[in-house]
């Protein structure tokens, strides 16, 4: 099917369709290979749809087909990822009392703070186990990752879109 309004080099594509020792009909479909300098044909692929849709059209080695993509769009809001679940910021806050740093990774971080955390919750334990002194430290440092474990859940439920559940 040919494509209408668009100047190709029907010519070139005959000879070169000629010199292929290929019939010139799945040459000639009224448009111009796509980024074509001579040489060898260019291979199938997408290409930019040569009509100006703005989007591709399908070489297939020979000819353009009449498979066709639409442009692409871009989209105003934040992605949301179908495979992520809400994050409970009370989940997060137990995990942190439990085990300092594990409200963390629950909530997503990815930086040194949870893994510090945790590292100092195994000293701190092996502290209160052995002479009690452990505790003293513990007690401030739960406050603390409780709080911002919360905080962490409710921006990876922001991040990905999500409703914060209560």
């Amino acid at each position: 099917m040919p494509l209408a309004g668009v100047q190709g080099a029907a010519p070139a594509i005959h000879a070169l369709a000629l010199r292929h020792n290929r019939p010139s009909s799945s040459y000639d479909r009224g448009v111009s290979d796509p980024q074509w300098t001579g040489g060898s044909p260019p291979r199938a692929d997408w290409y930019p749809d040569p009509s100006g849709s703005g989007g591709q059209r399908y070489w297939d080695g020979n000819g353009w087909t009449d498979h066709v993509r639409p442009p692409a769009t871009m989209s105003g809001g934040p992605p949301v990822y179908q495979y992520a679940s809400p994050k409970s910021p009370i989940l997060a806050i137990v995990l942190s009392v439990l085990w300092l740093g594990g409200g963390h990774f629950y909530a997503g971080r990815n930086d040194a703070l949870p893994i510090v955390l945790a590292c100092v919750n195994g000293v701190l334990w092996l502290l209160t186990f052995s002479c009690l002194v452990g505790v003293i430290p513990w007690v401030p440092l739960v406050i603390f990752a409780a709080i911002d474990a919360r905080k962490a859940a409710i921006e990876f439920n922001d991040r990905h879109g999500l409703a914060t559940p209560a």
